[in-house]
């Protein structure tokens, strides 16, 4: 379970009305703790994999570090939250049962965030829906993302204009009936940059 939804749980059961992106900032003004520098490898790790720079790794700094990387995450959630739709609200834009939209997402034609596991809602990125229908060609696309890369970067190829797409995004040539094939190809390739 990811850090900042035990945080967001612990927050609710509590009562406090604040988010988890308030309560890390406060914890990030207040913070004095004196830790252990971070060895070379959890520089390098930082460094290789985040938007961190050595500036932002003085040090003493594992506490602010660790706050920066929470609130990055924090935002992300956020902006994937935003941008994304429930089962339900799906089910209502395309005027389907919720258990067909679950279905679908079963059979590759819908693309989920989250694996459906019991307590943990589906949801929808709404850049797979246009005019109130998915893209046509998502069944042969959605099994080629890399199984490993984040909703915010498949999300970031699919609207992103692409040479090999005649400049068109993803999500413009699906839904100018462009071959699905071709996309399908280009997430795979995803995995081996």
């Amino acid at each position: 379970m990811a850090f900042e939804s035990q945080v967001d749980r612990a927050l609710r059961r509590r009562g406090t009305p604040i988010s988890t992106q308030e309560f890390l900032a406060v914890l990030e003004e207040v913070s004095s703790i004196a830790v252990e520098p971070l060895t070379a490898g959890e520089q390098d790790f930082l460094l290789r994999n985040t938007d961190l720079t050595e500036a932002d790794l003085p040090p003493k700094s594992l506490v602010a570090t660790n706050l920066k990387v929470l609130a990055g995450q924090a935002s992300s959630r956020a902006r994937l939250r935003e941008n994304s739709l429930s089962t339900a609200e799906v089910a209502s834009l395309i005027g389907r049962d919720p258990a067909n939209v679950r279905r679908s997402r079963l059979e590759g034609a819908l693309y989920s965030l989250g694996d459906g596991v019991p307590g943990q809602s589906l949801r929808f990125p709404s850049w797979q829906f246009v005019d109130g229908a998915p893209l046509p060609g998502l069944r042969m696309v959605i099994p080629a993302f890399p199984a490993h890369f984040h909703p915010l970067t498949i999300e970031r190829f699919m609207t992103t204009a692409n040479d090999d797409l005649e400049g068109m995004a993803p999500v413009e040539w699906l839904a100018m009936d462009g071959a699905p094939d071709a996309v399908a190809k280009l997430a795979d390739e995803l995995g081996y940059e």
